[in-house]
Order: C-alpha cells, then sequence, then structure tokens
C-alpha cells in the first residue's frame, strides 16, 4: 500500500526531471524581441524654392529616380529665357547692342548683390552653430546642412561674379566700338554665355526632387506650397535594399556574437537568417518595448542584423530573435 501511496510522487518527479533534462539536452536559446528598420535616406534639396507639386505620402512606394516633389522655377525659367535671347542678340550684333549690354551689366550687379548677401548670411550662420555642435548642442547633419548652404551660396556668388565681369567686358567692348572687336573676342564672348545657359539649364534640373533610392517613404518635412531652403530634407525614404532587425542582446551574451555571423529570425512560422552587421559597443537598459524575461531591467547590447534582399519583411514589423 504504501509503495502505490508514493507512486504518483515518483511518476511527477520523473516528469519534471526529463522536463528539465530535455531543457538541457536542447541547449539555453536566447529568444530576444527585434524590430524591423531600413536604412534612411534623406532627399536633400539642392536649391531654394516654394513648392508646387508633392507627389508622395506617407508610407507610399517609389522607385529611385521618381519625381517626389517639384519647386517653382519661374524666375529661373525667366533667367534662361534672358540668357538665351541675348546669344542670339550678340550673334547678330545688331545696334541695339549697346543697350543690351547696359542692361546686362544693371542686372548681373543687382544678381551679384543679391548673391552676395545670401554668401555673407550663409558665412555668418556657420561659427555659432559651429560652437553648438562642438557643445553638443545639435546634431551633426544640421551643420553639415549649414556648410552645404555655405557652398552653394558661395558658387552662386562666384557664378554672379564671373556674369558680372562678363557683362562688364562686353559693354566695355561695345562702347569703345563694336565694330572694331575681333572674331576671335565674339566668339569668346558667344561661348560664355552658352556655357552659362548650360549650367542653368543643369540647375533647372535640381527643381525637381527625385528619389535617390526606391523604399518606402517614413516622413515628409514639408507641404504642398511650403518655402523650402538649399540644403533641406524635403523627405526620408526607407530603402527597400537595405533592411536590417534591431534587437537588444544582454551584455553577459554579447560575446557569442561575431560580425558576420548568420542569427535565426522567426517571423510566425516563418524562419529567415540575419547577418550580423553591427554590434554597439555601449551597454544600455533595454528600452521597455523590446524587453523579454531575459533582458528585462538587464544591461544590454544593441545589435544590428542584415536581411536578406528576398525578404517580405518591412519597416515596423515585429519578430523573434533566436540565439543559438
Amino acid at each position: 500500500m504504501k509503495h502505490k501511496k508514493f507512486a504518483p510522487l515518483i511518476i511527477l518527479l520523473i516528469l519534471v526531471c526529463g522536463f528539465f533534462g530535455f531543457r538541457l539536452i536542447r541547449g539555453n536559446d536566447l529568444v530576444l524581441r527585434g524590430e524591423v528598420e531600413g536604412t534612411i535616406y534623406s532627399q536633400i534639396s539642392e536649391v531654394p524654392g516654394r513648392i508646387i507639386e508633392m507627389n508622395i505620402e506617407l508610407g507610399s512606394p517609389v522607385k529611385a529616380g521618381d519625381i517626389i516633389a517639384q519647386l517653382d522655377s519661374t524666375d529661373q525659367k525667366y533667367l534662361l529665357e534672358q540668357l538665351e535671347i541675348n546669344l542670339e542678340r550678340m550673334q547678330l550684333m545688331s545696334e541695339e547692342g549697346l543697350i543690351t549690354a547696359r542692361n546686362s551689366v544693371t542686372s548681373a550687379e543687382a544678381s551679384f548683390r543679391s548673391a552676395q548677401a545670401s554668401y555673407n548670411q550663409a558665412r555668418d550662420d556657420i561659427e555659432p552653430l559651429e560652437k553648438l555642435w562642438e557643445a553638443g548642442g545639435i546634431a551633426r547633419n544640421e551643420l553639415d546642412r549649414a556648410r552645404l548652404r555655405l557652398t552653394l551660396a558661395s558658387d552662386a556668388m562666384e557664378s554672379a561674379r564671373s556674369q558680372l565681369q562678363t557683362a562688364r567686358s562686353h559693354l566695355s567692348l561695345m562702347q569703345s566700338g563694336a565694330n572694331s572687336r575681333t572674331i576671335a573676342l565674339a566668339e569668346a564672348d558667344i561661348k560664355e554665355i552658352e556655357s552659362r545657359i548650360r549650367q542653368m539649364r543643369e540647375t533647372l534640373e535640381k527643381y525637381d526632387i527625385k528619389a535617390s533610392c526606391g523604399g518606402t517613404v517614413i516622413s515628409i518635412n514639408y507641404n504642398l506650397g511650403s518655402i523650402v531652403n538649399a540644403g533641406f530634407n524635403i523627405a526620408d525614404i526607407s530603402s527597400d535594399n537595405q533592411k536590417y532587425v534591431v534587437c537588444y542582446v544582454p551584455s553577459g551574451e554579447s560575446g557569442k556574437l561575431s560580425y558576420g555571423q548568420f542569427v535565426t529570425i522567426k517571423n510566425g512560422k516563418e524562419e529567415i537568417q540575419g547577418e550580423v552587421r553591427y554590434i554597439d559597443v555601449r551597454s544600455q537598459y533595454t528600452p521597455k518595448d523590446m524587453q523579454t524575461s531575459a533582458t528585462k531591467n538587464k544591461v544590454s547590447v544593441k545589435v544590428r542584423l542584415l536581411l536578406p534582399p528576398e525578404s517580405t519583411l518591412v519597416p515596423g514589423n515585429k519578430v523573434k530573435v533566436v540565439i543559438r
């Protein structure tokens, strides 16, 4: 009878030992939460202007080269038209050449003063931003944008200076006697204006903001009708070609990982292999939304796993990361 009383306890003991024995045989897999992220590319406007077309929405797919926004280029088209008219007049060498030359000088002087003022403003903005960056007050990309604006303003000022010098030289030649100019000088002037026309046409192409990569629009920083300055970010696109799973590995376990190692990623019943591409050198507490029983209230290391190109996962998807 005594043996019968102890039988259930013995069976329970066998089951418990068997369970823990299975766990020891299977090994202690580390299961973590992961989230899919994409490589983000900012779509920077190289020219200033007002947005007259916005062809994207949050979450919309785009292909590399798609026009995502268009800036008003009316003034620049007028300038191009004026250059082309001036070229025709120089080629015809009409009697109105002197009047045209004077008008060109007046216009070039105004353009140079405007470009010089823009450059001075951009130059004055740099020094305080550099001090703020050194003090940790602003992000590096904000300083980089300011430097880009300074470079663009400098290029515009030098271009305006060149145009003014050409206009003055042309006026001087016209005043000294248009008929006395040599064919060589006339050809040089014509080539210079042709060069400016090519430059203006290249600039006009920048008023169509084109997607630098294929992917998904994850942020839009301006609305239709907004004024955009050169060097500012129109929108952010998460690239389709570079998607990662971000997870947080307990500091004591991070030594088991190495660059190039493949780790199992589970999305429901689907299993794929992600390649370790980034292991943070700094430890931190696991974000609450990424905590599991293995990482709760523990110091962890941020890890990024590169997904294979054929993966159908998209940024924002939640997955499980299994480290054997």
